[in-house]
Formats: structure tokens, sequence, C-alpha cells
């Protein structure tokens, strides 16, 4: 079996932007001035309840099974607002202090 198999058979997604932690994250400045673009990425992958934390992540709920469509959006967004956009789902601790995006 080759890694891309064993990978898409645990749910794993190719598509994840290739940062490291060296990377720089978006700030909450510079992810809001592209909330509208980003809450009409967020419903065109199926995802809803778009909200931004302090950090600059982006926080969404997601009734899919698997990181696929939280990761879309984190490409997506991150092409847009031009740094990577840390992107969640809303069943974790991390994500209670969440405002509306």
């Amino acid at each position: 079996m080759t890694r891309r198999e064993a990978d898409a058979e645990h749910g794993y997604d190719d598509f994840v932007p290739r940062s490291t932690v060296a990377d720089r994250k978006a700030t909450a400045d510079e992810v809001r001035p592209h909330s509208a673009a980003i809450r009409q990425l967020a419903v065109d992958f199926g995802l809803s309840s778009p909200r931004l934390r302090s950090d600059g992540a982006v926080v969404v709920h997601s009734s899919e099974a698997g990181y696929g469509a939280v990761t879309r959006l984190s490409i997506a967004a991150s092409a847009i607002v031009g740094e990577y956009v840390h992107v969640i789902t809303d069943d974790v601790p991390g994500a209670v202090d969440a405002r509306e995006l």
C-alpha cells in the first residue's frame, strides 16, 4: 500500500498547505478584511458558522467526517489573505472564544 493509499484509508488529506512551525500565521487584523470572502468559501465547502478567534484562527462547524473541507478552506483563505490562515472546527476547546467572522 502506498502512503497516499494509507493516508486516504485513514482520512488524511494530502492537500494540506505546506506550512511549518516557522511559517507565520495570519493575524485577526489580516483575516478580518476578507471576512465576506471567507464566509462565502465556508458555505461553498459545506461549512457553517464561521467565526474568528483573537489570534486569527478561523473556526467553523463541519458535519463532514474528517478535515477535507476544513483543509480546503484553509488553502483558499490563505490564498486570499496572503498568509497561512489556520482553520479549526468548533468541536475543540480552543474554539470557545471565537467571534462572528
